[in-house]
């Protein structure tokens, strides 16, 4: 499988557990948690151009998701400009609409 295969893949599963957490009656955190709540994560892919990234990463728990491979926007491609593919990091996401963002990200200690 292609690597654009696999992003689009894991974006669509990313979609999907977000719409059946939703419909599930389950409740994200409020959004002041879901803004500092940091999750562990491995860059993949980084594309500041198109301000995406592909992380591997553990559960985000204001997102109701497990661990697995996916892609994200960047809220603020400027902040992943010193990372580099395999960094560990610390990263925040938030679900706007459709779209899963990263709003902050920082190298992992």
């Amino acid at each position: 499988m292609k690597i654009p295969q696999i992003l689009l893949a894991a974006v669509l599963a990313g979609t999907s557990a977000a719409a059946l957490a939703q419909h599930s009656g389950h409740h994200p955190a409020a959004p002041a948690a879901a803004a500092t709540q940091m999750s562990d994560g491995e860059i993949r892919r980084i594309d500041l151009e198109k301000g995406t990234i592909l992380l591997k990463h553990g559960d985000i728990p204001n997102l109701g998701m497990g661990a697995m491979t996916m892609g994200f926007k960047l809220k603020d491609p400027a902040a992943a400009r010193d990372l580099k593919v395999g960094d560990r990091v610390k990263f925040a996401a938030e679900q706007q609409g459709e779209t899963l963002i990263v709003t902050q990200i920082r190298k992992a200690p």
